[in-house]
């Protein structure tokens, strides 16, 4: 069975199922612009669906129509995710993978553009292709960051600096431990074998 892809946020843009577009589209996008950015998105996630520009000028409708309150949230629910993001990647106890890191990188570079896809000056809907890169580049991110969560808990308890090969192999350990406790609790260390004679009662 195929597990949905992870994302940021509880539940993803309607992209796939944008509704039709009524009257005028809410952005301009280039479309020299729309293909930097799905290049961008399978650089990041090669696995990503590719983005159509009239699916995403429905999303901005869909997204303009909501109330303010609400879609500032929706877009809150992705962007604020970025910070994990630079944490981890500044982290000189975390050893981060070299081409992650890189793709990381790339990622938050282009929402730190004011200029992009859709123009970040544009209200509500300029951050959009911003949120929309974060949400479907997130599955290249989000075991990275399961992983370092853990890691961090595991550095706080331990105290000083641990690196990433100490808590791999501190987890590893555990996992081997748990292991060898299941065997013990369903298995007998001695075999009698079957009781002969039956029971006796004097």
């Amino acid at each position: 069975m195929r597990h949905p892809a992870p994302l940021p946020a509880s539940t993803s843009f309607p992209l796939r199922n944008a509704p039709p577009l009524p009257g005028r589209s809410p952005v301009l996008l280039s479309p020299a612009a729309m293909v930097q950015f799905n290049d961008l998105l399978h650089t990041l996630h090669p696995d990503a669906p590719h983005v159509d520009a009239d699916a995403l000028a429905s999303v901005a409708r869909w997204l303009l129509d909501l109330p303010p309150a609400q879609a500032e949230a929706l877009l809150q629910a992705r962007l604020g995710r970025l910070q994990e993001l630079r944490t981890l990647s500044a982290d000189r106890d975390w050893a981060l993978d070299p081409a992650l890191a890189q793709r990381i990188g790339r990622l938050l570079a282009y929402v730190e553009q004011a200029r992009d896809l859709i123009p970040d000056e544009q209200p509500l809907v300029g951050r959009l292709d911003d949120a929309l890169l974060v949400e479907l580049a997130w599955p290249m991110v989000a075991e990275e960051l399961e992983d370092y969560r853990d890691f961090c808990r595991f550095r706080d308890e331990s105290g000083g600096h641990p690196g990433r090969e100490q808590w791999l192999a501190a987890r590893l350990e555990e996992g081997a431990l748990w292991e060898q406790m299941h065997r013990v609790r369903n298995h007998h260390y001695v075999d009698y074998g079957p009781l002969e004679g039956g029971l006796r009662v004097y």
